[in-house]
């Protein structure tokens, strides 16, 4: 999940009263009060029996995409009655001043309380142009506090708001790469006229000079059993023949430059039905179990796969083929194969061979590479250039390119330069 935490507004947006009202009224700020007391003073409403006064909180939640879907909103509000017996204190949420959600709930008690509102549904549009309406009459009282939260979905990404009395401010996000290929490398076609910082620290020097390699691929194992080359037939061959209850599973992981076709010829012959080889999506991998014996075959378990050779048509002594269209770029397919917990057959293998073939001209290319050390930490790295600066931010596991950055100057916020956006605790960045 994406976090955001902006600042509520520091005083009321609009007033409306009836009866008669005295002091200084509903000028009571949110956040200008102790947030671990009831508070004392003036900064309330009070009057006769039948004065009222309704007061409006505002908060900026325009950050978030008109094209968004609101999940679910949250509020909380603290503060105090000055008088139990003799005040109103009622709060709820509103789209500005006329449309109520949820329901009203009311301070009962002169000290520090916090108020959990109902909310109702809401569309991005009325989050927008949300208040916080405070009905306060006769003794009155006061909020300390209030805090909303929004969780919405944009852009395939749920994300979390939360605006309360609180001035830091922070925004993360998650699920981007910094580079389509290998995460642990930033690429540059040319050094000239661009400087690289890691975490503050330029980098740039540390570049070094590739060649391109073109199309290529490794084959890993993923399981207790692989698969093995056999060097004098070219073929990869599971490594778990004639062991019952077991499964063969290997990566096969792609880089290409360009777009590719990827086509395995492979020889599947077997128990029919019952040992088998299965071939994966791109990019989705096979679990390393075995397959066990079902009332007519083995039960394939994984969710997920491109080609199970689990029939008659598939389970031959010849060749057959099995073709994938691959993006430029790195990819990985799964291959496993399953012996369930009974016979063996015929030649109780698996066997594949690889051919790649680029659907569009390639010409290898000198590039610059800067490997990020310490893959596992926190990284901010900033590409700057001529006309352009481009900021990638790491957290745990994963890349994103940052679009903004942000900073809140006298209760504005301001754009900030990208190369600048990670002064701690004084800035923030947005994903697209």
């Amino acid at each position: 999940m994406a976090t955001e935490t902006a600042t509520l507004t520091s005083y009321p947006t609009a007033y409306e009263t009836s009866g008669s009202i005295s002091g200084t009224k509903y000028r009571n700020a949110i956040g200008k009060g102790s947030d671990t007391s009831a508070v004392s003073g003036n900064d309330y409403a009070s009057g006769s029996s039948s004065s009222k006064a309704y007061i409006y909180y505002s908060f900026d939640f325009d950050s978030i995409p008109d094209s968004a879907t609101i999940d679910s909103v949250e509020c909380t509000v603290k503060g105090h009655a000055e008088n139990t017996s003799r005040s109103t204190c009622n709060v709820q949420l509103y789209v500005g001043t006329s449309t109520a959600k949820g329901s009203s709930s009311k301070f009962t008690s002169t000290s520090a309380q916090t108020l959990t509102l109902t909310t109702g549904t809401w569309t991005v549009a009325e989050v927008k142009n949300m208040r916080l309406r405070f009905e306060i009459g006769y003794y009155g009282g006061l909020i300390n506090g209030a805090t909303v939260t929004v969780d919405y979905n944009w852009n395939s990404t749920k994300w979390r708001i939360t605006i309360s009395n609180s001035t830091s401010v922070e925004v993360t996000a998650s699920d981007a790469e910094v580079y389509e290929g290998d995460a642990a490398t930033i690429r540059a076609a040319s050094l000239e006229g661009i400087s690289v910082t890691d975490n503050g620290t330029d980098v740039t020097d540390q570049f070094v000079e590739k060649q391109e390699t073109g199309a290529s691929y490794e084959v890993e194992t993923a399981g207790d059993y692989g698969f093995a080359l056999n060097g004098s037939t070219g073929y990869y061959v599971s490594a778990n023949k004639g062991i019952s209850k077991t499964a063969a599973v290997c990566r096969v992981d792609f880089h290409v430059p360009v777009a590719a076709t990827v086509t395995f010829t492979y020889i599947n012959y077997a128990e029919e039905g019952y040992d088998f080889g299965v071939f994966g999506n791109i990019d989705v991998a096979l679990s390393d179990d075995y397959y066990a014996a079902g009332s007519s075959g083995a039960t394939i378990t994984d969710s997920s796969y491109r080609l199970a050779c689990n029939t008659s048509t598939h389970n031959k002594s010849g060749t057959q083929t099995l073709s994938y269209s691959l993006e430029a770029g790195d990819h990985s397919i799964w291959v496993k194969y399953s012996k369930d917990d009974a016979s063996d057959a015929n030649n109780d293998t698996l066997q594949f061979k690889v051919a790649i073939t680029l659907d569009e001209p390639f010409t290898p290319s000198t590039y610059w590479a800067y490997t990020i050390s310490n893959i596992q930490a926190d990284h901010a790295i900033v590409v700057s250039a001529a006309s352009s600066t481009a900021l990638f931010v790491r957290s745990g596991a994963s890349w994103q390119q940052v679009k903004s950055a942000y900073r809140k100057q006298n209760g504005a916020w301001q754009s900030v330069a990208l190369d600048s956006a990670f002064q701690a605790g004084t800035n923030y960045v947005r994903r697209t």
